[in-house]
């Protein structure tokens, strides 16, 4: 099942990270948290793409 964990990092200066075997959930809290604390706008698409193996 660890295999199929992945995550999603901001910038190391910021130090956010979310993982999670649900790319839905990751997608929802990373653009949470860019919205939130950095001001920014995104898109779910934009999301996916960043999106990692962990």
């Amino acid at each position: 099942m660890a295999a199929n964990l992945k995550k999603i990092e901001c910038e190391p200066e910021c130090g956010f990270m979310v993982r999670s075997h649900d790319e839905n959930e990751i997608v929802n809290l990373a653009l949470s948290h860019v919205s939130n604390i950095h001001n920014m706008r995104s898109t779910p698409v934009e999301m996916r793409g960043k999106i990692e193996p962990a």
